[in-house]
């Protein structure tokens, strides 16, 4: 039951959310977000999550649903998956899983290993120091533990850290040799490629759009007066720059420039993961098509799927 679903992935700025509503519309679906900071309240313009109007018209489900120091690893989004899906289904209604985090989408379609046991207080005791280290400090140590992990983001670099010292085995170890916790990911899996020369387009002017409203710099107001930019979830790309715009130190050029620049650096991170660690069987999609006629080949495509399994 869990594994009748659709996964729609690709790079920001890509059209993930407006593919992936035009689906669901069409075949009765409700979304699961992919996506490691819409999963936050509060951080919603910055991260283009989806609009009243969007859930309104269509259940998403893991946007807005954590306060922002709470953690949030692919192993909990895989929970979340299943726990949704499961509803979903028993709705009546198709699971499409949307979003951007690569460690999320292979969470399912390569499930993680089973968490080491280890008593809660030693765990939260590592938790609390890991935490208490400045985020230059934590990419240092995950560097030096684990060297063949490479770049990584805080989440993931905390999270090496912490198998280390509870295991002695690295974050590498456990995901080749660890016993996997669930079933993978069955469902078709959806890519949508892009040209960069494109994608970089459109990146650019989501960011002159988000300026331009005022809405994201009223949003990093009200959660730096509410006391949540120190929290995990304002590592979300371009929050550190708007933060450093509504304080007054950086004019709205260099924060233009800035939150460009790191999306465009993050997108040809997420180009880079998504041709060589997705399924074989996964469909790549012309981004540079209509949302109308890549949706149609989705469904298609799912209908075909569909037949197949009843015969």
């Amino acid at each position: 039951m869990t594994r009748a679903r659709i996964a729609i992935v690709g790079p920001t700025a890509s059209g993930k959310t407006d593919l992936a509503i035009a689906v669901a519309r069409a075949l009765g679906g409700e979304i699961i977000s992919a996506d490691s900071r819409q999963a936050y309240r509060g951080f919603r313009v910055g991260t283009a999550a989806p609009t009243d109007e969007e859930v309104a018209a269509v259940p998403h489900h893991g946007v807005g649903i954590l306060e922002p120091n709470e953690r949030y690893g692919a192993g909990r989004f895989a929970e979340l998956a299943d726990t949704a899906s499961r509803a979903i289904v028993e709705r009546g209604n198709v699971p499409i899983v949307a979003g951007g985090t690569g460690l999320f989408i292979r969470a399912l379609t390569h499930p993680m290993f089973r968490e080491p046991e280890c008593p809660p207080e030693v765990r939260e005791r590592i938790r609390d120091r890991i935490d208490a280290l400045p985020a230059e400090e934590v990419t240092r140590w995950a560097l030096r533990l684990d060297p063949e992990e490479g770049e990584r983001d805080q989440q993931r670099a905390a999270r090496t850290i912490e198998l280390v010292l509870l295991t002695g085995r690295t974050l590498g170890w456990w995901i080749e040799h660890g016993q996997p916790e669930r079933q993978a990911f069955e469902g078709p899996v959806f890519a949508i490629d892009m040209p960069g020369e494109l994608l970089r387009e459109r990146i650019e002017r989501r960011a002159e759009a988000m300026l331009e409203s005022g809405a994201w710099e009223a949003e990093v107001r009200t959660l730096d007066r509410a006391g949540h930019a120190e929290s995990r979830a304002f590592d979300a790309l371009g929050y550190r720059d708007m933060q450093e715009l509504v304080r007054g130190r950086i004019d709205r050029s260099e924060a233009l420039e800035r939150i460009i620049a790191s999306t465009w650096a993050y997108a040809r991170r997420q180009r880079t993961w998504f041709r060589h660690q997705l399924p074989e069987r996964a469909v790549r999609l012309d981004g540079a098509a209509a949302t109308d006629q890549l949706s149609q080949a989705i469904i298609r495509e799912w209908r075909a799927v569909q037949s197949a399994a009843s015969e």
